[in-house]
């Protein structure tokens, strides 16, 4: 808020999860609240899986305009709003969702912000054209999802799942359509034909920020320097799949960089417009 008091006038946002203890969104989202001039307030809610239909089903009594979605509610939360509110389309494609609105009717909408934040990020830091490109996808849960459903809705030419359950790539492959599942045997080659290679599991994570700078999603030495290597995971800032990307000349795009240009996104969407990216960023790495 411009002059930083709470009063009864405030609109409150929150994400909601479990755990949420270590989420940047509190930091990011408040910056660009305080940056804008908004009566608005954003709070960190843990919630247990069973009090994700009670939290929702009470937004309007309580007056919350919005959250984020974090996990593991992602997929629970698209159910839910399905069944009381409204989906749009990337949610009902991809059964993931990350962000609810309360619109002045009291109603709820849900929509899921995740996958035009990661390609948002790849365009405005590597200055590169998600059209026409060639993309290898590592992962296949919900963050997958998102991000194949939007590398389709921007115009890739080839979008191709790797995941170490053949089984799962194949369920997100027939969600989203327009896409392929890669084969472990021919990894190697996908790589080195696409331009864009993202991953969107959790090896690198590290809670504590530190990293080992040791796991990585697949062997580093398949990156080279043609590539733009997006992670999405944010601590460590640098995982090892980035340092070896850097290494050797890549163009790197980090977890943070797409978190806050999904948040900008989350922001449009309660808002009607977005914040600034930079301003997020400096303010998550502030806190660092």
């Amino acid at each position: 808020m411009s002059n930083e008091v709470v009063n009864a006038p405030t609109r409150i946002a929150a994400i909601i999860g479990n755990p949420v203890a270590q989420s940047l969104s509190p930091v990011i989202h408040n910056a660009v609240f305080r940056s804008l001039g908004v009566n608005w307030l954003y709070l960190a809610f843990l919630v247990e899986s069973e009090k994700v239909r009670q939290t929702l089903t009470e937004m309007a009594a309580l007056g919350i305009a919005g959250y984020s979605v974090t996990m593991p509610h992602k997929n629970e939360v698209a159910r839910i709003v399905a069944e009381i509110g409204e989906v749009d389309e990337v949610v009902k494609k991809t059964s993931a969702a990350n962000t609810v609105m309360l619109r002045s009717d009291n109603s709820i909408f849900a929509t899921n912000t995740d996958g035009q934040g990661a390609c948002n990020a790849i365009e405005s830091v590597a200055n590169f054209k998600i059209a026409g490109s060639r993309v290898v996808l590592l992962g296949a849960g919900g963050t997958a999802s998102a991000v194949a459903y939007a590398l389709v809705k921007n115009g890739a030419k080839d979008v191709l799942v790797h995941n170490r359950s053949s089984q799962r790539a194949e369920e997100l492959v027939t969600k989203i359509g327009s896409c392929r599942v890669g084969r472990q045997a021919e990894l190697a080659n996908d790589v080195e034909q696409a331009q864009i290679v993202i991953n969107t599991t959790p090896v690198g994570f590290d809670p504590s920020g530190a990293g080992s700078k040791t796991e990585s999603p697949i062997d580093v030495r398949l990156i080279k320097s043609h590539h733009i290597v997006l992670d999405a995971v944010y601590r460590p800032l640098e995982t090892s799949l980035l340092a070896a990307a850097k290494k050797v000349g890549a163009k790197t795009v980090d977890g943070l960089e797409m978190l806050v240009h999904q948040a900008a996104l989350q922001q449009e969407i309660w808002l009607g417009r977005r914040g600034d990216t930079k301003l997020m960023r400096d303010a998550a790495l502030n806190t660092q």
